[in-house]
C-alpha cells in the first residue's frame, strides 16, 4: 500500500468490512480496527433492495452464490384492526441472515482486520491523520473512515457529533421454524398496539418474527414472546399461523430503536459512514443496504485517480447525505405513525399501488 493510500477504517460491522472489500477490488489495502476480540453478529434478518445489491456489485462483491438468501414473492400488510389487507407489495428485498452477510464479507479482507483494538485519540496533522491506539501505538493515515456504528467513538470524539436518542419505538426480534416449504409470503400487521410480522430467511425455512410497540423506553420489556402474541388479538391470513407459532415461547432479543441526526458527516481526512452517520429506525429496513451504498461511494472516490483526499470526503457528504438523511426522516416518521388508526394507510407509502383498492 502507498502511503498516499494509507486508510483505517475504524469499526468491522457490515458497512466497514464493505468499504474494506471494496478498496481492495480497487488496489488499495487499507487496516480495519475492531474493538471487539472477535467479528460476529446476531443471527437476524437484513433486508436489501436491488439497489443495495447493486452497490454490492461497485464494491466487488460479486461471488455471492453461497449466500442463504430468500425473496418472497409478495409482502403484504394487514390492518390489525379489522384483519383486511391494505396492500400488496411484488417488488421485494432480498433476506439474509445478518450473521451470514457479515462472515462472507470478513473473510476475503480477514488479513486486514486488527481485533481488539480500537483509536484512543486523533490528532489532523492537515496532510495526514496521526491515529493513537488504545495499545499505546501510533501510526499516520490519509483517511480515517468512522464505521462504528449508533454509538460511534469517531463521531462523538473526533467530529464532536450528537448522540444518539429514542425515536419512541421499541422492538422485539425472534426466529421461529417455518415447517411450510410452500409459503413464499412475507406479511405485517399493523394496529392501535403496534406491529406484529414476519420476514422469511435461511431459504424460508425460518421466521424471522418482529414486534414493534410504540410508547416509552422499555415498554412491554417484560413480556414474553407468547405474551406479545396476546397482544394482537385480530390476525388473519399467514399470520394466524405465525402468531400460533409464538406460543412456543422462542428466546427474543428487545431493543429500544435510537436514531442519530449529524450534521457534520466529514472534516478534512476524516469521514462518517453508515450508522455513524445516519443511524436510522430499522421499520422501513434501510439501514443496511444505504451503509452499502456509502461504502461503495467512498469506495470509488477513494481511489478516484488526482482526487485529492479531502476533495474525495467532502465530494462523499454532498453525494450521500441527502439520500441517506431522506431515508432517516422517512423511517422515523414511519415510527411515529405506528399505533394511530391511521397507520395502515401511511406508514409505507411505497406500498400505495394499483394492487391496493382506490378509496372510495
Amino acid at each position: 500500500m502507498s502511503v498516499r493510500n494509507r486508510i483505517l477504517i475504524v469499526g468491522g460491522g457490515l458497512t466497514g468490512l464493505a468499504l474494506a472489500a471494496g478498496l481492495r477490488h480497487r488496489g488499495v489495502d487499507p487496516v480495519v480496527a475492531e474493538q471487539a476480540p472477535v467479528i460476529t453478529e446476531a443471527g437476524w434478518g437484513i433486508g436489501l433492495s436491488d439497489p443495495h445489491i447493486a452497490a454490492l456489485d461497485r464494491l466487488g462483491i460479486t461471488d455471492r452464490d453461497n449466500w442463504t438468501r430468500f425473496r418472497p414473492d409478495r409482502h403484504l400488510m394487514f390492518d390489525g384492526d379489522t384483519g383486511l389487507l391494505e396492500a400488496i407489495r411484488h417488488e421485494t428485498a432480498m433476506l439474509f441472515s445478518r450473521t451470514d452477510l457479515q462472515q462472507s464479507l470478513y473473510e476475503p479482507v480477514a488479513d486486514l482486520v486488527r481485533t481488539g483494538t480500537r483509536p484512543r485519540a486523533l490528532t489532523d496533522l492537515g496532510d495526514a491523520v496521526e491515529v493513537e491506539f488504545d495499545n499505546g501505538a501510533h501510526e499516520t493515515f490519509d483517511a480515517v473512515i468512522g464505521a462504528d456504528g449508533i454509538n460511534s467513538w469517531t463521531r462523538r470524539h473526533v467530529l464532536g457529533g450528537p448522540d444518539a436518542t429514542y425515536t419512541g419505538v421499541a422492538i422485539a426480534r425472534f426466529h421461529l421454524p417455518n415447517t411450510d416449504p410452500t409459503l413464499r409470503t412475507t406479511a405485517l400487521s399493523l394496529d392501535s398496539t403496534g406491529v406484529l410480522g414476519y420476514f422469511l430467511m435461511d431459504g424460508g425455512r425460518k421466521f424471522h418474527g418482529i414486534v414493534m410497540l410504540p410508547g416509552e423506553e422499555d415498554n412491554r420489556r417484560e413480556l414474553s414472546v407468547a405474551e406479545l402474541a396476546a397482544l394482537f388479538p385480530r390476525v388473519t391470513g399467514p399470520l394466524t399461523a405465525f402468531k400460533n407459532l409464538m406460543g412456543t415461547n422462542p428466546k427474543s432479543y428487545y431493543a429500544n430503536i435510537y436514531q442519530a441526526e449529524v450534521g457534520e458527516w466529514t472534516r478534512n481526512r476524516v469521514a462518517l459512514m453508515g450508522d455513524a452517520a445516519h443511524a436510522m429506525s430499522p421499520i422501513l429496513a434501510q439501514g443496511t443496504g444505504v451503509g452499502l451504498q456509502d461504502a461503495a461511494v467512498l469506495a470509488e472516490l477513494l481511489t478516484t485517480p488526482d482526487l485529492p483526499v479531502p476533495l474525495a470526503l467532502a465530494s462523499y457528504e454532498k453525494l450521500r447525505k441527502p439520500p441517506a438523511q431522506a431515508m432517516q426522516r422517512a423511517s422515523y416518521e414511519a415510527g411515529l405513525k405506528i399505533g394511530r388508526k391511521s397507520a395502515p394507510t401511511e406508514l409505507f407509502p411505497e406500498f400505495i399501488t394499483q394492487d391496493r383498492p382506490a378509496v372510495r
